[in-house]
Formats: structure tokens, C-alpha cells, sequence
């Protein structure tokens, strides 16, 4: 059942004398942490890396499950745009081709395209241009080019169904200043998960993974708060949850974009 926290209901919870636990878990816009008192600050880092979007509904199809389908290196003329197809020097330290991923049912497919942050001609086309078909297209041509063979082609009559960023954008990864906090006059130990402790402004097909995360602790986190002899005891449990999630966090920006789409 959903609970929503206010301070009426605060007060009718019991006071036994031991710690009572509070799992805040209601996503990036919920608003128990400002009745609970904790900080709404993120901290919000780039996962260096440049990424778009695209959504694909088609009532017609089924709503089965697909495996995820990845292509690498791949290249986008764009001549017909004013920009001429360019390969960077062989010298150059940036990482050549985009990344793709498709994912989702025969129904409702999503695109996530990305790569690595640099400076090429290519990437600084994509990321400032004011044309959104150019975006819409990329993503035309790449679903046609990767689907799987027994479902239909996107034509320029289907082409409607699709909706997709207007241009690449950098990929970020906020998260809570503040992650798990005790509230010492009502002996309340508080732990927040999924996006209302992190969120990412990019599809990569495992946010939810990236959300479940921080319940890789909580488990060791509500034992030792349980078994605590004193507040002491109370506050170890609350530091080593904070530095868990502060590690999901930095595992994600240095290394999931490799795992989720570079790999």
C-alpha cells in the first residue's frame, strides 16, 4: 500500500525504543523528503557522454518482449543537411561512431542512440543544430536498418508514431546530497531509493536497475539499525548506507554507460 507521508501521520505512528525505519521510495518528484525534513539538493555530475531518445507506439503490434538489439560505430551522412560526412584524423583521441540500442515490445520500441563526449564536427552538428527532422530521421533510418526481421519497416506514413529528442544532449546523473538521515527527536532512521535517490536525464533501457540499486544495502542497512545498542550504532548503519549510494552513483557515471551501451 502507498503511503503518503505527512506530519499528521508522524505523529500517529507508535514510539517504540528502538529505531523506526522510513524507506523513501516515491520517485524524482515526490515530496516525503521535504515533510521529513531532508535536504531536496542533488548533486548533478556529466557521465561524458552525449545521448537521444525515441519512442515508437504502434497499436497494431503486439506487446511481447524483444531482446535488446545493439549496433556499434555506426556513421550518419548528412549531407542533405548542409554537413558533409567527415571522419576524424587518425590521430584524433576521439572515440569515432555512435552507439545504438533498441529495446521494449513489438508495441511500444524505444531507441536510445549515445556516445562518448568529444568534439568532433559530427557530434557538434548534432548537439546545436535547430533542425529536429534531422534527429527524426537518424532514428528512421537506424530502426529500419537494426529491427528485427518480423516487424514492420517505419515508413512516411508510420513516421508519425515516433517521437524523439530534438537533438543530442549531454548525459547526466543527479543525485541526492543527502541520502539517509536519522531524525534524533523522534529516534527515526531514514533511508530514500530508486529515482527519489538518483535519477539519469537519458533512457539506457535499465533505469530501473540503476534505481534498485541502492537495496543492494538495505537489507544490511535496516539489521544493523535493528540490532543497534545505541545511537552510535544507529549512525554507523546510516554512514555506510550513505557511502553505498554515493558509490552506486559514481560506479554508474565512470563505467554504465560502457556496460548499458557502449559494450
Amino acid at each position: 500500500m502507498d503511503l503518503l507521508f505527512t506530519e499528521d501521520y508522524l505523529r500517529r505512528i507508535p514510539g517504540p525504543d528502538w529505531p523506526r525505519i522510513i524507506v523513501v521510495a516515491d520517485g524524482s518528484c515526490g515530496e516525503s523528503c521535504s515533510v521529513l525534513g531532508i535536504s531536496s539538493d542533488y548533486i548533478v555530475e556529466s557521465c561524458n557522454a552525449y545521448g537521444a531518445n525515441a519512442t515508437i507506439e504502434r497499436l497494431d503490434q503486439r506487446q511481447v518482449p524483444t531482446p535488446e538489439i545493439k549496433a556499434h560505430s555506426l556513421y550518419f551522412d548528412l549531407s542533405a543537411y548542409g554537413m558533409d560526412a567527415v571522419r576524424e584524423p587518425r590521430n584524433s583521441a576521439v572515440k569515432p561512431g555512435f552507439h545504438l540500442k533498441i529495446y521494449g515490445t513489438f508495441r511500444n520500441r524505444y531507441m536510445a542512440l549515445a556516445c562518448p563526449a568529444s568534439d568532433s564536427k559530427m557530434v557538434r552538428f548534432l548537439r546545436h543544430t535547430a533542425n529536429s527532422a534531422i534527429m527524426k530521421n537518424i532514428f528512421h533510418q537506424s530502426f529500419n536498418a537494426y529491427k528485427t526481421d518480423i516487424e514492420p519497416r517505419l515508413n512516411d506514413l508510420t513516421l508519425h508514431h515516433m517521437q524523439c529528442s530534438r537533438r543530442l544532449f549531454e548525459i547526466m546523473l543527479s543525485h541526492r546530497r543527502v541520502n539517509a538521515a536519522y531524525i534524533e527527536g523522534d529516534n527515526v532512521a531514514v533511508t530514500i531509493e530508486g529515482e527519489a535517490a538518483r535519477v539519469l536525464n537519458f533512457d539506457t533501457g535499465c533505469g530501473v536497475n540503476l534505481g534498485l540499486r541502492g537495496l543492494e544495502a538495505l537489507g544490511t542497512f535496516i539489521y544493523k539499525t535493528a540490532t543497534a545498542l545505541d545511537q552510535n550504532d544507529v549512525f554507523e548503519a546510516l554512514s555506510a548506507k550513505i557511502q553505498h549510494s554515493k558509490q552506486v552513483a559514481e560506479t554508474f557515471r565512470q563505467t554504465g554507460l560502457a556496460s548499458t551501451m557502449f559494450e
